[in-house]
């Protein structure tokens, strides 16, 4: 059997979304410390299971406290 057909690519995002998009991720740094651990530790473990390790590095009952303390320490080095 043949696989599903890829969907299109997505749309380049028009400029009120990406400016929209800019504001949000300014206001909410977390998101940023959130995507970047994530990626750093995929890129570092390798793991096969990708969306099992997904579920499990955002579940992580010290994920809250992780991304507060880097926010602190983010801020501290803010001038």
């Amino acid at each position: 059997m043949a696989p599903p057909p890829l969907p299109p690519p997505p749309r380049p995002p028009q400029p009120s979304l990406r400016l929209s998009a800019e504001r949000y991720l300014r206001a909410h740094p977390a998101v940023a410390l959130l995507l970047r651990g994530f990626l750093r530790e995929v890129l570092l473990q390798r793991p096969d299971d990708v969306l099992g390790f997904a579920a499990a590095y955002f579940t992580h009952p010290e994920l809250p406290k992780r991304i507060q303390e880097e926010l602190g320490r983010a801020r501290g080095a803010a001038p």
